[in-house]
């Protein structure tokens, strides 16, 4: 694959090129950036999003956690 047009190409050609690149890296990164663990402050689910009966519940700074948390000291 050739990332500059030949000698004597086109300007058309070029732009289609950087933009399918473009294109191509954007795609890559969001889909890195999906794929990776989510962790909020060094912080991991060890119960699989399931907080009741989760043995770190307390210390517990995810968002599930929280939300759980609040619902609790409401019900």
């Amino acid at each position: 694959m050739r990332i500059l047009p030949p000698e004597g190409g086109s300007r058309r050609e070029f732009f289609r090129a950087t933009a399918r690149y473009t294109l191509l890296a954007l795609v890559s990164a969001a889909a890195a950036l999906a794929a990776r663990p989510r962790t909020t402050g060094g912080q991991r689910c060890v119960s699989r999003g399931i907080c009741s009966g989760c043995g770190v519940f307390a210390e517990c700074g995810l968002p599930q956690a929280l939300s759980a948390k609040r619902a609790q000291d409401k019900g």
